[in-house]
């Protein structure tokens, strides 16, 4: 090959390399990627409440009172307004002459793995106090074959992807890698037969398998991650015992009759969206159980919301969701543990 026709080689290559890598990101951009920064799509496509919050000067040093909530939907915005609730309160506790800011994090479905990915993602801001709330949701995990379950929720395709995107930092400068491994891992599910568990539901050939909590070692794991980052960021962190609601001598279905024996809210989940009843509340005990142990082995503040929520149907509009009285005694406990236990002094 002469000078020529490598230069020409070389300026064919180049303009296939462009070619290819323009189509792929136009090809991404109608699946919700960002075109000028597809890795944005971490944020976008998995985190669009942290992509609000990156960015923002949040500081634990100066006169304002930052708190992060993480958590699920029982302490989302959507479903119960948690942060509006603590401002108001804590407001009235404090006086008018301290400033609060609620950064509420909370997402429905989450889980502690997501908590941790989420607290990780926001790590240019400090907070004087982060918030955790969260032992339902990891029993979709469990729904699924123990030979196929993984500790890092790989089994679960939504975590699976949040890996190959992070795994791919040079998507920003060229897609193709990720384009090909993404191709690569749907080929080898086709041909392989891969089984993964579902992130929003349980799919019932799965229930069945809920019965062994198989997410003790990951939900230790996540919630050890979260803690080791507030006390490298100097962050003050709070973990709660979740509170449940599961009404004695009853049966739990997941079908429409269940909703008789809650407060009858206007939204509210059948129990089954976590697998069986009964598996469902074994796993929350048992992540309880991690939870407090590990807020005594770290000296980690701890509330034990379980305790503080009466067991009455009028307080809950399903097995872990707060009715409109549930949210107002359950934000004014922990209003008022915050104020005893001088958390944000």
């Amino acid at each position: 090959m002469n000078a020529r026709q490598a230069v020409f080689s070389a300026i064919f290559s180049f303009v296939l390399f462009i070619s290819l890598e323009l189509l792929l990101r136009i090809v991404f951009y109608f699946y919700g990627y960002p075109f000028i920064k597809p890795g944005d799509y971490l944020y976008t496509g998995f985190y669009p409440i942290i992509k609000e919050l990156v960015g923002k000067n949040v500081l634990s040093d100066d006169d304002i009172h930052d708190v992060l909530i993480l958590g699920g939907s029982v302490v989302s915005t959507p479903w119960s307004h948690m942060e509006t609730r603590l401002d108001t309160i804590l407001q009235k506790k404090y006086g008018k002459m301290e400033k609060f800011a609620f950064y509420n994090a909370a997402v429905a479905g989450h889980t502690s793995l997501d908590n941790l990915i989420k607290y990780r993602l926001l790590n240019g801001s400090r907070f004087d106090l982060v918030i955790y709330y969260e032992a339902i949701n990891e029993n979709r995990a469990n729904c699924i074959p123990p030979e196929d379950f993984r500790i890092d929720y790989s089994h679960i395709k939504w975590y699976k992807n949040i890996y190959r995107l992070q795994n791919h930092p040079e998507i920003n400068y060229t897609i193709i890698p990720y384009a090909c491994d993404l191709i690569m891992s749907a080929i080898l599910d086709l041909v392989l037969q891969r089984t993964y568990a579902s992130q929003e539901e349980v799919e019932p050939e799965f229930v069945k398998y809920g019965s062994n909590i198989k997410t003790v070692k990951a939900y230790e794991r996540n919630v050890s991650g979260i803690i080791a980052l507030a006390k490298k960021r100097q962050d003050k962190l709070l973990l709660m015992k979740y509170a449940s609601y599961f009404p004695q001598g009853i049966k739990l279905t997941g079908a429409k009759e269940d909703m008789t024996y809650y407060a009858g809210c206007n939204y509210a989940s059948p129990v089954s969206i976590w697998g069986d009843a009964q598996n469902v509340k074994k796993g929350i005990f048992m992540h309880n159980q991690i939870l407090t142990r590990l807020a005594r082995k770290n000296q980690t503040h701890f509330f034990d919301m379980a305790a503080k929520m009466p067991q009455e149907a009028r307080f809950f509009c399903d097995v872990c969701h707060v009715s409109e009285p549930g949210a107002q005694n359950f934000a004014n406990k922990l209003a008022e543990y915050i104020v005893d236990a001088k958390l944000l002094e």
